[in-house]
């Protein structure tokens, strides 16, 4: 099934990436130096919506849902996510709270945690301004519904609830920090794709199983309110894993340098997104050994290509990214891909 809109709220703003020398976690009363990065750093909706709005540009459309300050890191984003292809009508501005500031840092191993201001225009997004947002746009059974951190748990939850009420596919991310706001909730009863990463699944599960058994654990819990929910699974090095009914597939990395994996995780979910509203299945059949030893076909591989060129990007969204880059990619690497492949990861010439 193709899809003819993406609604998603979520962060929106800046962001500072700080380099740490040593590996160790920082710890509760610690005071390390670190290096400020150069790098551009950006809040997780318009990370993850930069992709799908990419690969899907003057086709299909995607409206961000959310709230920036009245300020000048406001004014530059929404003129930014206007240019990438965005429907930018139901970002509002508060002469009130400043545009939401992440920092984020990064260890040597490339591993990250973030921190978020909670008292920025993000949390200004309430679950009427939601309502009011998707009764204007129009929800149905061809709308991708996506609810991603940064914004109150209560908001994403109106998205999720009142879009499969209309019969819209509802995503949803949940940070380790929010997990069990959201199962007090009972919001996977909503949730057609639940996206996270290793971390997270392990909190949902309350696990420390990793894997193929990470991922079983978690879906048998879920089970219990959703027997129909699939899930993404992102790990990092080791790739990314699909569950949809009773199969697993393992999607391999993109071999290659890693320089900045702030953003990877968004990249997967935003390329997953704009294959999904393309027709494209979360599963291709098999599991291949290494990327691209199979034809590609899922929407997770367009996913997993669009992360593979965000970690070797110094900034947290690799904005040189796009159907065509994408496409010159597959020739280089020499991987099959189906013509249907091509032509839905963004009508490629």
């Amino acid at each position: 099934m193709k899809f003819d809109k993406i609604i998603a709220t979520g962060g929106i703003g800046t962001g500072m990436l700080f380099l740490s020398s040593r590996q160790e976690a920082l710890g509760r009363s610690e005071s390390r130096p670190v290096t400020l990065s150069p790098a551009k750093d950006y809040c997780k909706q318009q990370i993850v919506l930069y992709y799908a709005a990419a690969l899907l540009k003057d086709t299909i459309p995607v409206y961000p849902v959310g709230y920036v300050g009245a300020d000048s890191s406001g004014n530059a984003i929404i003129e930014e996510m206007r240019k990438q292809g965005m429907d930018v009508k139901h970002i509002s501005q508060s002469p009130d709270f400043p545009t939401t500031i992440s920092i984020c840092l990064q260890y040597p191993d490339r591993e990250t945690c973030n921190f978020t201001a909670d008292n920025s225009a993000s949390g200004l997004v309430t679950p009427e301004y939601i309502k009011e947002a998707m009764a204007q746009i129009g929800v149905d059974e061809k709308t991708i519904v996506c609810a991603i951190p940064e914004v109150p748990v209560a908001s994403r939850t109106e998205m999720v609830i009142s879009g499969k009420m209309q019969g819209a596919l509802t995503v949803l991310s949940v940070p380790v920090s929010e997990v069990e706001e959201f199962e007090a909730l009972s919001i996977y009863r909503h949730v057609d794709i639940l996206a996270v990463n290793l971390e997270e699944a392990q909190a949902v599960a309350h696990s420390r199983e990793t894997g193929t058994k990470l991922l079983w654990q978690l879906a048998d819990k879920l089970a219990k309110s959703n027997p129909c929910l699939s899930i993404l699974m992102t790990c990092g090095k080791e790739g990314a894993y699909t569950l949809v009914g009773q199969t697993v597939e393992r999607i391999p990395p993109l071999p290659g340098n890693a320089i900045n994996t702030t953003g990877a995780g968004d990249a997967f979910l935003g390329g997953t997104l704009a294959g999904i509203a393309r027709g494209m299945n979360l599963q291709k059949g098999r599991s291949d050994r290494v990327f691209g030893e199979s034809a590609l076909s899922s929407a997770p591989e367009l996913g997993t290509i669009c992360a593979g060129m965000a970690v070797e990007c110094e900034d947290s969204i690799a904005f040189h990214v796009s159907p065509l880059t994408i496409q010159k990619l597959i020739h280089k690497k020499g991987w099959a891909a189906g013509e249907h492949f091509i032509k839905q990861a963004g009508r490629m010439i």
